[in-house]
């Protein structure tokens, strides 16, 4: 695909027209889910999410979508969290999900979706009378994205 004129890139940062006293035009819708997962049920939470099924990919509107697991250094991957770890960040959220949208309306669309409907009961069930691996429902946001920056790999 041509590349946007609208999104043109000067030494690696975007060429915006910003005058200090309008706000920048959106450009993607974000939805954002923060988590408190349970001590010693980061693996369960992990499982749960990358066995749930998933037609994202497929929907009108969609960017991405990252779990993102805090970083509090050592461990695996990038630094597992330490015991104790979010109490530095003021928090005790552990993860958060982003999915990435072009619009809030492309969001709303999923919302309102089977495909929503089924992403959110599918995944491995929890035994019966077990604890979810979360200590109580996510937080969620929203977000509007300017500044938008992505390569032809990806988000």
């Amino acid at each position: 695909p041509a590349a946007d004129p609208a999104k043109a890139v000067e030494g690696g940062w975007r060429v915006v027209e910003a005058d200090g006293k309008n706000l920048l035009e959106g450009e993607c819708f974000v939805a954002a889910n923060r988590f408190a997962v349970r001590p010693g049920a980061e693996a369960a939470f992990e499982e749960r999410w990358a066995k749930r099924d998933s037609s994202l990919a497929e929907l009108p509107g969609f960017k991405s979508f990252t779990m993102l697991r805090r970083d509090g250094g050592g461990g695996t991957g990038h630094g597992a969290a330490k015991e104790g770890a979010g109490d530095a960040f003021g928090d005790d959220f552990n993860y958060m999900s982003f999915t990435i949208w072009e619009n809030k309306e492309a969001f709303g669309g999923w919302r309102n979706s089977q495909s929503f409907k089924d992403a959110h009961s599918s995944g491995p069930k929890k035994e019966a009378g077990a604890p979810p691996p979360w200590v109580r429902p996510p937080s969620v946001a929203f977000w509007e994205g300017v500044l938008e920056l992505t390569c032809a790999e990806g988000a």
